[in-house]
């Protein structure tokens, strides 16, 4: 059965017209004689025979269903402390995937991703599941630095961005900075206020997290920029940055950085 892609609208105008939301957010007039469009509309609430014209619909990408967790995807392992990783496993269970609560210690064999969360900048080990990728499981590392959330991109693939890439790039873009940057990383003598996840905090921060996972895990295509979203920059080669005090989101992209250069 047709069913328009989620995202996309149809609605009435005045004066009978009709017109299509597409899933970027665009309108659309439907220039289409009033027997046609009804015989559209029917089809599409799940009655009567689909014209010749569905097809233009089809073609421009207005006709599909909402993607699923794909099943080969659904095993998910989670290394973090027990609140992060129980909180973060309820939401992935919410959107079809099967997480399990891990240790460094544990066997990845059988997984279809690894994600790392951690309530404080990222743990240099990170690096050391790297490789993870070239085993064929994806890794998705999440940290804070003060109140800014870091939601790296998902590696699935040997040649994508891995932590030990997102770690060399900022030290980069630091300059001279690079050496206060490495030295917060590594957290000695560390004095801080209250800047901690808290629930409403894990609520927004794991939810993203989840939503990039998902975006892995159902192949779901980098949407063409529109009014609303105007950036085609893939979730693969974005570090997304959330500010837990301004909900304020940046996404930087980020490549991976050749071997031969660090």
């Amino acid at each position: 059965m047709s069913k328009l892609t989620p995202g996309a609208v149809l609605f009435g105008l005045p004066a009978d017209r009709t017109a299509l939301r597409s899933p970027e957010g665009e309108v659309l007039d439907i220039a289409l004689p009033p027997e046609v469009l009804a015989a559209v509309r029917a089809t599409l609430s799940g009655a009567g025979q689909a014209p010749p014209e569905l097809a233009a619909f089809a073609a421009a990408g207005y006709l599909g269903r909402r993607r699923s967790w794909l099943a080969d995807r659904a095993a998910v392992g989670i290394l973090a402390a027990d609140d992060l990783a129980e909180s973060y496993a309820d939401l992935l269970r919410g959107h079809g995937a099967q997480p399990r609560l891990l240790t460094s210690a544990d066997s990845f064999d059988g997984l279809a991703a690894v994600c790392a969360l951690h309530d404080g900048p990222a743990p240099e080990w990170w690096t050391e599941l790297d490789e993870l990728p070239d085993r064929g499981i994806a890794w998705q590392r999440l940290s804070r630095e003060g109140r800014h959330a870091l939601l790296e991109p998902v590696a699935a693939t040997s040649t994508d961005v891995r932590h030990r890439d997102v770690r060399l790039r900022r030290l980069a873009a630091a300059g001279s900075g690079h050496e206060h940057l490495t030295a917060y990383w590594a957290q000695r003598d560390v004095l801080t206020g209250a800047e901690q996840f808290d629930p409403a905090d894990l609520n927004l921060v794991l939810s993203a997290a989840a939503l990039d996972l998902r975006v892995w895990a159902t192949e779901q295509l980098t949407r063409t920029a529109g009014s609303l979203v105007t950036s085609e920059l893939p979730a693969n080669r974005r570090l997304r940055v959330l500010d837990l005090d301004t909900s304020a989101i940046t996404d930087h992209p980020v490549l991976r950085v050749p071997d031969c250069a660090s």
